[in-house]
């Protein structure tokens, strides 16, 4: 009987770390997505940007020919 209640407290003990940890994948996986779509934001800022510069020197390429 003694032993029986030794392997259940193991498995409590188990089953509240594995919920710890799948608990802190989900709070990781949430600051990377929210990391991801400020990257994907950058991103489509940048190349706004660069699409915004490579018509300026396309114009300015145009009056000089």
């Amino acid at each position: 009987m003694a032993m029986d209640l030794d392997i259940l407290v193991r498995l409590e003990q188990k089953i509240d770390q594995l919920v710890q940890q799948k608990q802190q994948l989900k709070n990781d996986c949430q600051r990377l997505n929210e990391e991801k779509n400020l990257l994907v934001q950058e991103k489509d800022f940048i190349g706004q940007e660069i699409d915004r510069i490579l018509s300026r020197l396309d114009s300015l390429d145009q009056e000089t020919s």
